[in-house]
């Protein structure tokens, strides 16, 4: 159960900028129960069991909630066991150098139970999860220890990640922290630094092979998870827009090494992951005009799409579910859900019933419909919502801030 200042602080962020908030999206998800069910089902579950991985691309407008989809599935993902890693493909990351893809990648992943991020705590995690399965404590240390002893003769797709993970592995048992830092930072794709590579007792990676090493990476990291008994590895890239928005030049290299990791991940063995691309109208346009890409995102079943109920589909247009649903509904089950989410925390401390409270929100969600600007809807109710609950723990009232909301195409999506 989260403190009142953890709930006090993810109104405030989501009023403030309409973002979805780091951990918490499933405590006021709506709409989406369905599609959520059936991914879990098929791939976190069915999909991770058999080995298998995937691609998606969450498609829609600015303002469609692309982010608060993504991260959703994610807190999902953690429980189902599965390691995760969210990163912001921000104009500030070219997706064109796979090295630094992979960086981001490896600093953000979060094993299930562990609060901390990178390798680092995917190694120290991984472990614990492994000291956990001796079912005997007598036994805990001779289980590690066999298998980190083993695991250099790993199939991992790059072959020095097996040699260097077993270093870094024996440096944590060993109480070796400069060594296990050394190694934990090689693997998390610092592969050009000389004195670390000597350390290491290893080369250094060349500049024109250094896409094929975190690739390769990449790929190995799956793999590991898998083999330290977690269920499977999501990663989801946010913003993808920003990231593959470029000139004409390189837009053919990031949809071709697109198609390259589609067909990688297709082939991967020992390894589980799905990889979650959000993304604008324009960039899946810009897919489709890559003959070779296009027949990989296609529906599998002509004119069936996701919300159609074909799961497998590789595009879940966001915009495709909104013609579905009564759009007022849907913006007073955002609203309840919020209401309910500081009442079931907060709630001795609120004076006004909850019904009242309910009785304003569907106010605001009828007024912002009336004056709906498109696809920003979802996020004008987030963050005025948000407002008033702020405004209501605080001093006693919803009647702040105003029934209004400029500019909602210009501001971040939730």
């Amino acid at each position: 159960v989260m403190v009142t200042n953890d709930v006090l602080g993810i109104l405030e962020k989501v009023a403030e900028n309409g973002h979805a908030p780091k951990a918490g999206c499933r405590l006021f998800g709506v709409g989406y129960e369905d599609a959520f069910s059936r991914l879990r089902e098929t791939y976190l579950i069915d999909r991770f069991q058999r080995g298998g991985s995937a691609e998606k691309f969450v498609v829609g407008p600015f303002g469609s909630g692309k982010t608060h989809f993504l991260r959703e599935l994610l807190e999902i993902a953690v429980g189902e066991d599965c390691v995760t890693s969210e990163v912001a493909l921000n104009k500030d990351i070219d997706f064109t150098n796979s090295l630094t893809v992979y960086r981001e990648v490896s600093q953000e992943l979060m094993a299930p139970g562990s609060d901390l991020l990178g390798i680092n705590g995917l190694l120290v995690a991984s472990l614990e999860r492994v000291r956990s399965l001796a079912g005997d404590p007598s036994l805990e240390d001779q289980l590690v220890d066999s298998w980190v002893a083993g695991i250099d003769q790993r199939n991992f797709k790059l072959r020095s990640f097996g040699r260097i993970l077993k270093r870094a592995l024996q440096s944590h048992l060993n109480n070796e922290p400069q060594t296990f830092e050394s190694a934990c930072r090689w693997l998390g794709g610092e592969v050009s630094n000389r004195a670390l590579a000597r350390d290491l007792d290893t080369t250094v990676v060349a500049k024109n092979e250094e896409n094929l090493h975190a690739h390769r990476a990449m790929l190995s990291v799956f793999q590991f998870v898998k083999h330290a008994k977690f269920q499977g590895t999501v990663v989801g890239f946010d913003e993808s827009e920003q990231g593959l928005s470029t000139d004409n030049r390189k837009i053919n290299r990031i949809l071709s090494m697109l198609q390259s990791d589609i067909n990688a991940l297709a082939d991967l063995q020992d390894g589980s992951a799905l990889i979650i691309y959000a993304l604008t109208p324009d960039i899946v346009e810009k897919m489709d005009e890559f003959p070779a890409l296009q027949q990989r995102v296609a529906d599998p079943v002509r004119g069936r799409g996701f919300f159609d109920g074909e799961t497998l589909s590789p595009k879940i247009d966001l915009s495709a579910h909104s013609s579905r649903v009564d759009a007022t509904e849907v913006l007073i089950a955002i609203g309840h859900s919020l209401i309910n989410f500081l009442y079931d925390q907060a709630g001795d401390a609120i004076s006004m019933p909850i019904s009242e409270t309910r009785s304003v929100v569907d106010i605001i969600a009828k007024n912002i419909i009336d004056n709906s600007q498109g696809s920003g809807n979802r996020r004008a109710m987030a963050k005025e919502t948000c407002a008033r609950l702020v405004n209501l723990y605080d001093k006693g009232t919803l009647a702040n801030p105003d029934i209004a909301s400029d500019a909602r195409s210009n501001e971040p999506e939730v």
